[in-house]
């Protein structure tokens, strides 16, 4: 077979396995495909081309003659494999906070800042935003483009599967013993909850603002990278960012709601126009016939819902929206196929 050699490193992972759909979906090009993970997963086997292809155990030798390799199994393992990866030719696609803060490594969503990726050489290394900041900048991005955003204030809505396929298991396990008992959620008593390994408080019937540790200014993980990265992937240094990062219990979709202020004035009719015409977006906007986006409506598919466009009260120059994008979708799995498409010349 011709085409490129591609590993999936995390291919019994959520991301993972979804990028394998997602290649095979969009009839990627490639010669053969390299499924790796942890030696716990070794030998276990994923769908791909109508057969099962067996999963490797991760290691260097296994990636030596890959031309493409997509990392979705955390930044620890990025940051152990992918520079030996790239030194030795592979081209590699990271899922992982890893490596989206250093300077010479692209932190790309192509819709938005594809030319990234036409360096001469081209990159090595890419690395894949942050799933809720793709949601958010495939809502706002073109509107930057057409009116010059000065600040952003973004509070998520993210679904479990972000957190992994037990955080999925642990959403369910919970609602299942809860069942039946609704009623007593009025005035639950907290000893009685149940509580995971995952999230560490209910998940079940609440909302977590609180998610990960905190730094010197009370600001999450999360919550920095929607502001690093934002300012990273819009070219805009100065751009003010505020963040509130929020699990909720929904199982794929993550959304956002956004207060986003301009250079110039803005109407509502404007942005929808502008969103209308940009690729990856799809318009969702008609309240007054229950029709705006959901993390329902977003799950599976590869656009970004945008919708509630509306003025900000008392201000022409700012506006409220509400988006919602598959997370493992376009938030991880397809933004890097959509990468590599670009770098292999599709």
């Amino acid at each position: 077979m011709g085409g490129p050699r591609v590993a999936v490193v995390g291919a019994t992972g959520a991301v993972g396995r979804e990028m394998s759909r997602i290649l095979e979906e969009r009839d990627f090009p490639l010669g053969e495909l390299v499924p790796l993970a942890s030696a716990r997963s070794a030998g276990t086997r994923v769908p791909f081309g109508g057969r099962d292809v067996t999963v490797g155990e991760l290691s260097a030798e296994a990636l030596g003659g890959v031309d493409l390799a997509f990392f979705s199994a955390g930044a620890a393992v990025s940051r152990a494999f992918v520079p030996g990866a790239a030194a030795g030719g592979t081209v590699c696609v990271d899922n992982s906070s890893a490596f989206r803060q250093e300077p010479d490594v692209p932190l790309v969503i192509p819709e938005l800042n594809g030319e990234e990726l036409e360096a001469d050489p081209p990159p090595r290394i890419v690395a894949v935003p942050n799933c809720t900041a793709i949601t958010a900048l495939m809502a706002v991005g073109p509107l930057h483009r057409a009116a010059g955003l000065r600040q952003i204030v973004i509070s998520s809505y993210q679904s479990v599967s972000g957190a992994g396929r037990r955080a999925i298991a642990e959403l369910a396990e919970q609602v299942g013993k809860l069942h039946g008992t609704e009623e007593d959620l009025l005035r639950p008593e907290p000893d009685a909850l149940p509580v995971g390994d995952v999230f560490r408080r209910t998940i079940a019937y609440n909302v977590l603002a609180l998610q990960g540790g905190m730094d010197e200014e009370d600001w999450t993980g999360e919550e920095r990278k929607l502001l690093r990265e934002s300012r990273k992937i819009l070219r805009a240094p100065e751009l003010e960012v505020q963040a509130t990062v929020v699990r909720v219990p929904v199982v794929a979709g993550h959304s956002v709601a956004v207060f986003a202020a301009f250079e110039r004035p803005i109407s509502p009719d404007e942005a929808r126009e502008v969103l209308g015409a940009a690729p990856g977006v799809r318009v969702v906007d008609d309240p007054e016939r229950d029709v705006y986006p959901t993390p329902l409506d977003a799950a599976g598919i590869d656009d970004v819902l945008v919708g509630r466009i509306r003025r900000a009260s008392g201000r022409d120059d700012a506006l409220l929206l509400f988006a919602s994008g598959d997370n493992l979708r376009k938030g991880a799995a397809l933004n890097a196929v959509q990468i590599a498409e670009r770098l292999f010349g599709r």
